[in-house]
């Protein structure tokens, strides 16, 4: 099978516009498609990552926004239906799956797209699409085997306090070796003493290491 990654221009798309604009990052993975004589309509699933306030923010932005249909949120999980224009069609064509999901990383203005299809023709198609009308760069195009498909894991139920010391902690290099932040440092981010960080880290990496690994 041949497998391609992309990156492209956020500015350049009406999500990746949203997430630069409201400092927050996405995963996202489509999961159907249809159009009518005007528009392409995608029903799309992912995760938001960042600060609470910027969370809120975008999510009004989304329900605000023209080109999204609708939104169904549930804390940081949402499904949206958002339009596209036709010409786009060939980037959601049923011959290609996509192993991962998108990656929206608002500080480095980048999506990340994941496809792969037995056709070399097809993908290289959306790459000459994308490439004039996304600015793409193409990072990879190699003929593998897959070993796995991801698109999205459930994980364990974590407080909001939880989830928030685990993103600070993921976000400021806490897990990078060597450790980039004091757990002290952390703490302070999160405007909470050090014994009540670490708590709350804590409780989130014990529900969240022990459900991975039985998943694996």
């Amino acid at each position: 099978m041949w497998v391609m990654n992309l990156k492209l221009v956020s500015n350049k798309q009406v999500m990746g516009k949203m997430a630069i604009k409201h400092k927050v990052s996405l995963t996202g993975y489509t999961l159907s498609y249809w159009k009518d004589d005007k528009w392409l309509y995608l029903i799309t699933c992912g995760l938001i990552f960042g600060e609470e306030k910027n969370k809120k923010e975008f999510i009004k932005s989304l329900r605000k926004s023209d080109d999204i249909v609708r939104v169904e949120m549930n804390g940081d999980f949402g499904i949206i239906e958002i339009r596209q224009p036709l010409w786009s069609e060939p980037f959601w064509d049923s011959r290609i799956i996509r192993p991962a999901p998108v990656i929206i990383n608002w500080k480095e203005r980048k999506h990340i797209w994941y496809m792969a299809s037995f056709d070399k023709k097809i993908l290289m198609n959306v790459y000459e699409i994308a490439k004039k009308t996304r600015n793409a760069e193409l990072l990879k195009l190699k003929e593998e085997k897959l070993s796995d498909i991801s698109i999205t894991r459930m994980i364990p139920k974590l407080t909001k306090k939880q989830k928030m010391a685990l993103e600070i902690a993921i976000n400021n290099g806490y897990y990078e070796y060597p450790k980039k932040v004091k757990m002290e440092k952390l703490a302070g981010i999160m405007k909470l003493s050090y014994s009540t960080y670490q708590a709350h880290l804590k409780k989130a990496e014990g529900k969240l290491i022990p459900h991975v690994y039985r998943e694996l």
